[in-house]
């Protein structure tokens, strides 16, 4: 047996130890789905199996993933006391949330109800997920592993971005992850970051040593940079990474209909061509970027 195929052996053994749940309209849209060294299961039934006394230790998970709308969670609502239960288990329990809906209030509800939060770009919560998954799962050259994740993500708000680029350019790779974080997302007093960078077989380790290089030099000289790196034999020509970077700061863009953040007024949105400009009537406010929250 190669190396590579232990590697691809101890991965496989990890099938079960990380669940992923979805809460609300993420129920329905994974149920059924399949995850490589993942299982889902709904939240009822794995909090049914936790609570059956006769499963062994050996088969509770070793983390719970939960595809979460923000808009869906309250103070004391059913989806909240969900969310509760599965951080309860005996497991490091995660909320990937879309960062177009986690804001305020309800943002401040999953933090406090599970281990750490993950915003993924727009409403693309499963691909969130998966990119997760194979971040801290599949076996590498350097490997992650949940431990990583989770020293990673303690350290506040994360957000996970995707970036590919030609292989003989890793800082273009790097770029284009950092682009990839969510809107309104600003990494630039980031605490912590996950980095797994995948290459062709034709490409040399440096490049993904490039690739960290290139992280580093985007976030503060505190940050903890924790990082991996896996061959990809279906790539061709290309470099990956994927980057969750934790203790960033958020702010969803504003839109017409807000409150404007000077007076509170709506918010009028004027387009001149393919440039769009928030104003205010009430006191002149335009367009300038104002943080929140």
């Amino acid at each position: 047996m190669t190396h590579r195929d232990e590697l691809r052996e101890a991965a496989d053994a990890l099938d079960g130890s990380v669940v992923v749940c979805g809460l609300g309209a993420y129920a329905d849209r994974l149920a059924g789905a399949s995850f490589r060294n993942a299982r889902y299961a709904s939240a009822e039934d794995l909090l049914a199996e936790a609570a059956d006394v006769s499963r062994t230790a050996t088969g509770s998970p070793a983390a719970v993933v939960v595809a979460l709308d923000p808009d869906e969670v309250g103070e004391d609502d059913e989806a909240t006391e969900t969310l509760r239960a599965l951080a309860a288990l005996d497991a490091f329990a995660v909320a990937v949330v879309p960062a177009v809906a986690a804001e305020g209030d309800a943002l401040a509800a999953v933090r406090d109800a599970v281990d750490a939060v993950v915003l993924a770009e727009g409403d693309a919560v499963e691909p969130a997920v998966r990119a997760l998954l194979a971040t801290v799962q599949e076996p590498g050259f350097v490997n992650l592993d949940l431990t990583d994740a989770e020293t990673v993500l303690s350290a506040g708000v994360a957000a996970l971005g995707t970036g590919t680029a030609d292989r003989d350019a890793p800082e273009a790779a790097v770029a284009a992850a950092f682009d990839g974080l969510p809107a309104g997302v600003d990494a630039t007093d980031a605490s912590a970051v996950l980095v797994d960078v995948v290459v062709d077989p034709a490409t040399s380790v440096a490049a993904a040593t490039d690739a960290i290089a290139a992280v580093r030099d985007r976030v503060g000289a505190d940050a903890n940079v924790i990082w991996g790196g896996a061959v990809d034999e279906t790539a061709a020509d290309e470099l990956a990474v994927r980057l969750v970077v934790a203790g960033v700061r958020h702010a969803p863009p504003l839109a017409a209909g807000d409150a404007c953040p000077r007076c509170g007024a709506a918010l009028s949105a004027y387009r001149f061509g393919a440039r769009e400009t928030l104003s205010c009537d009430g006191c002149g406010y335009s367009d300038i970027a104002v943080r929140r929250g």
